[in-house]
């Protein structure tokens, strides 16, 4: 009996513990992120001009001016002469004017942003390690672009939801564009006095109403490229609202609606 009640306890003390550890949450560890699930964490925003100017700046420093990665880290900022409007400043000024330092990327092929996602996992590696950080961190993990389903599963709940704002919104936000999408043919803003979708062209990535997870822009502003080979999804400022899917578009190339995230991909033990 004495066996028996000593292996009763044993079983509910083991319950009680499973039920009290409390999984690791590495969203301060890993910057930038949040956290979606125990192996997958989704970067907050589109990445920036400025992540991106820190990228050129890195290759620069550590290959050369002259250098094939160097050069091969630019964007194609010509891609704002093919949106058929009067874009030729952006040209010039997108991407190294302090004003656009937090405007999501564009001009970038799928391999930059995936040569990147690889660049961002080694960076961060030896950040953790120059801050002491690195026993917070999980023990492996990898920076890469986002599978369509993952996508997916940020978009469910983003999907749902009416194009423009209404009696479920708050007061304040009724009226407005939920998405940073083209309202029609015409209109590339708003209408005058009231830009009630806020932006001509792309907008800061911390612009509009996050998702469940807090994540941004998962529709519109600008499609973002997937981890299969020259794939985007999401629409971007120049959709129009009402010819929008979720579809995946194979694309090859570069474009001003086309830009990407991260995900960061954990392992708590080795593979």
């Amino acid at each position: 009996m004495t066996s028996l009640r000593n292996y009763t306890l044993f079983v509910v003390v083991i319950l009680l513990f499973s039920f009290n550890k409390k999984e690791p949450d590495y969203s301060k560890t890993l910057p930038g992120v949040v956290k979606i699930t125990d192996y997958l964490y989704y970067d907050q925003t589109e990445a920036t001009n400025f992540w991106w100017r820190e990228y050129i700046e890195w290759n620069k420093k550590t290959y050369g001016e002259n250098s094939v990665e160097y050069k091969a880290a630019f964007p194609d900022t010509n891609v704002w002469i093919q949106t058929g409007t009067y874009n030729q400043p952006y040209v010039r000024y997108y991407l190294d004017h302090p004003a656009y330092a937090q405007y999501p990327v564009v001009g970038i092929t799928w391999k930059q942003a995936n040569d990147f996602c690889t660049w961002r996992s080694l960076r961060a590696m030896d950040e953790l390690k120059e801050s002491s950080k690195i026993e917070k961190a999980p023990k492996y993990f990898t920076y890469r672009l986002p599978t369509y389903a993952e996508w997916k599963m940020m978009y469910e709940d983003v999907g749902k939801l009416s194009i423009v704002i209404g009696e479920e919104g708050k007061k304040a936000n009724r009226g407005m564009h939920r998405f940073n999408m083209k309202r029609n043919v015409e209109d590339m803003k708003g209408q005058a006095g009231s830009l009630n979708d806020n932006a001509d062209v792309t907008a800061p990535v911390k612009s509009y109403w996050p998702n469940q997870y807090d994540v941004y822009n998962i529709k519109g502003n600008v499609s973002e490229w997937m981890l299969e080979e020259n794939t985007h999804v999401g629409g971007a400022w120049n959709t129009l609202n009402t010819e929008f899917n979720s579809d995946a578009v194979k694309f090859e190339g570069t474009s001003a609606a086309i830009g990407f995230r991260c995900v960061c991909e954990v392992i708590e033990e080795a593979p």
